[in-house]
């Protein structure tokens, strides 16, 4: 009988194969009307024959995005999407029988490359409130732990840190040997950043996505920053060309656009605001923190307002247990996106 790894035998995973291209998305917080379409004809425009034959090379796009961090080309790895930047970080870092220690509810990723990589996941739960006890977390971190993980935002609620805080966790898992993930997939969407604090200690790594606001999610880039000796073993772990030259090409033109960026800032936060009055004018109890995606708890079963919605190919996303059991997330966009999902909506609940 062949070998199969013990961690992988029995992991359970989600798969997508639905048809996503002809439905309204917001469920996996991507932007459903893609960057502005002047912008991404100019980019192809550049796409060349010889560029998809040439290997891809990332140094440009690490320069760029080092300047624009303020900080050195070895603090920076670009990865296939933030996901590849995870998987590798459990893969150097993941000691197996040691302790991954999140939050909950959190991105589902990090829990399935504790079991891939047989690591046991401390979850600290969030307050009733819907906030984070940074106590709980501290109280958590011993020397069974091996790496820490936190949003900022966290999804899919949307709550921030303090920097003392986040200090504070950073310092006591440094005594005990453990590595500490900040992940800020959301952080175009809400601009105070703990990047700078790579600089400070050796133990942190900070993950960036061109999946939200750059509307990149079909191309898989991101990236991973920290001390140059941890993005060293990253980038050992990595492929030889990790990332496909057509991201690179929009990934340098997108971070070099800054009237870009302030675009596809406005359009998201109208939308969400605007989605967010027509909530509390309803009456309905919601969330609305940080990051693209509003929270709100329906008068009908949630799974049954999916199921209504995805029949007239609006996507939304509900969850079945835990502190958001019977609550629906929207993914926001522009106004007219969150018209046509508050339209229908409205004839349903």
């Amino acid at each position: 009988m062949y070998y199969v790894n013990e961690y992988i035998k029995n992991l359970y995973r989600v798969k997508f194969h639905d048809e996503r291209a002809q439905v309204l998305r917001l469920d996996m917080n991507e932007n459903p009307e893609g960057m502005p379409q002047e912008i991404f004809d100019k980019i192809i425009a550049k796409l060349t024959p010889e560029a998809i034959a040439t290997y891809p090379e990332k140094d440009r796009l690490m320069e760029m995005i080092a300047q624009l961090n303020h900080y050195q080309y070895e603090n920076v790895s670009v990865t296939a999407g933030s996901d590849e930047a995870m998987r590798l970080i459990f893969q150097c870092f993941g000691q197996a029988g040691k302790d991954l220690v999140t939050v909950l509810p959190t991105f589902e990723m990090y829990g399935v490359y504790a079991n891939m990589f047989g690591m046991n996941h401390v979850c600290i739960s969030y307050q009733p409130d819907f906030t984070i006890d940074s106590t709980e977390i501290l109280a958590a971190i011993n020397e069974q732990t091996g790496i820490v993980i936190l949003l900022n935002p966290n999804s899919p609620i949307g709550f921030t840190y303090k920097e003392q805080e986040i200090r504070a966790i950073i310092q006591k898992a440094q005594d005990v040997g453990a590595i500490v993930v900040i992940d800020e997939a959301y952080h175009y969407f809400y601009e105070p950043t703990f990047m700078p604090l790579i600089q400070d200690y050796d133990n942190l790594l900070v993950l960036r996505t061109f999946s939200k606001l750059f509307s990149m999610a079909g191309l898989r880039i991101g990236y991973v920053s920290g001390h140059p000796a941890l993005i060293d073993y990253i980038e050992k772990a990595e492929s030889t060309f990790n990332v496909n030259s057509i991201a690179i090409l929009f990934a340098l033109e997108v971070l070099s656009d800054t009237s870009l960026i302030d675009e596809l800032r406005a359009r998201e936060k109208e939308g969400r605001i605007w989605l967010t009055k027509q909530l509390k004018e309803a009456g309905y109890r919601y969330l609305s923190l940080e990051g693209n995606y509003v929270l709100f708890y329906p008068n009908k079963p949630s799974a049954e307002l999916i199921s209504e919605l995805k029949k007239q190919n609006i996507w939304v996303r509900d969850y079945s247990k835990g502190i958001l059991k019977g609550w629906i997330r929207v993914s926001t966009a522009s106004r007219k996106c969150m018209e046509t999902f508050w339209n229908a909506f409205t004839q349903l609940d």
